[in-house]
């Protein structure tokens, strides 16, 4: 059957396969390949928002990238160049024949952010439609929303975080990126953070166990027990995921740790959780550090037998 699709890494930003949704900035071009459709029309339904110009013929050098199936490398492969305008909006990339669709459209959307994405870097900085939908959303779904819209921009695909989420850009950037993501679904929501006001609060795992042990704070800390891992002070009681009713939810933090029980190495926002395997959003991952999905056990232990996740669960 006829479709679109990306081909290779280069020209990714702003594009979200499984929504079938692409982010382009005003005057930027993208790059799409549609498979298996000689004989059908390609256009936008809305040409104020965006121009698309299609190849006739099969173009060779999608053959030669590599990451076509077997299947699609035996079709005409043509390619397709879309270019927004100046106006901020929202229409389809379509391949037609006799006035009806015979791939699955795109939805393009011209966004004024040189980045890709809808939430921008100042605080509440975000496009009318996906305000207006995080607004109907709960927070913990806001925030998982933000990261997202963050997961598909250019920052994440072609560039890195360093200095992009209110941290210096010569400091690793995992737990300011976390949070983020809840002060901007916070804001457009019109609500307090729960983390409070200060970013540096997720800027290491020590630091948001520190945070979450004092009780006038929205955090139980799971899985560490101890004296506060940042000052010394304090005593934590080792409290299992579920105790008195705190289970790990969407936007909840999660502290990765490495060869031992002090080892603190990494912070991340929990997506989902799914029987034993977190579902995480990470910031400064990879190379470059981009923005990533990942997978983590819940009963993976380390050699001291410590567990390598511990959480700071948000009181919402």
């Amino acid at each position: 059957m006829a479709h679109f699709r990306k081909i290779g890494t280069r020209d990714q930003a702003g594009f979200d396969a499984d929504t079938g949704r692409q982010l382009l900035p005003r005057g930027k071009e993208t790059i799409f390949y549609l498979v298996a459709g000689p004989d059908l029309s390609v256009e936008v339904a809305d040409e104020s928002v965006a121009t698309v110009y299609s190849g006739k013929g099969d173009d060779k050098s999608a053959h030669r990238i590599g990451a076509l199936t077997q299947w699609e490398n035996s079709q005409i492969v043509r390619k397709v160049t879309v270019k927004a305008g100046m106006s901020i909006g929202v229409t389809k990339l379509r391949a037609v024949k006799d006035g009806n669709d015979w791939a699955e459209s795109i939805e393009i959307q011209v966004t004024t952010d040189p980045d890709y994405r809808e939430v921008g870097k100042g605080l509440g900085e975000c496009s009318p439609d996906l305000r207006e939908a995080l607004q109907a959303m709960s927070l913990r779904e806001a925030v998982i929303r933000v990261a997202e819209d963050q997961l598909h921009s250019a920052i994440s695909c072609r560039s890195t975080g360093f200095g992009v989420y209110n941290i210096d850009k010569s400091y690793d950037w995992c737990g300011a990126f976390a949070y983020w993501c809840w002060a901007q679904a916070a804001f457009i929501q019109g609500i307090q953070n729960p983390l409070g006001p200060k970013g540096s609060v997720l800027w290491s795992p020590q630091r948001a166990i520190d945070w979450a042990m004092d009780p006038t704070t929205s955090g139980q800390v799971l899985r560490y027990k101890g004296a506060s891992p940042m000052t010394g002070n304090g005593k934590q009681e080792y409290r299992e995921i579920g105790w008195s009713g705190y289970d790990l939810d969407a936007g909840d933090i999660v502290m990765v740790r490495a060869g031992n029980a002090g080892g603190w190495k990494h912070v991340c926002l929990v997506e989902s959780v799914e029987g034993d395997i977190v579902h995480s959003i990470d910031g400064n991952q990879g190379n470059p550090q981009c923005i990533a999905l990942r997978d983590r056990s819940l009963s993976a232990l380390l050699p001291d037998r410590s567990t390598a996740l511990a959480f700071v669960h948000l009181i919402v």
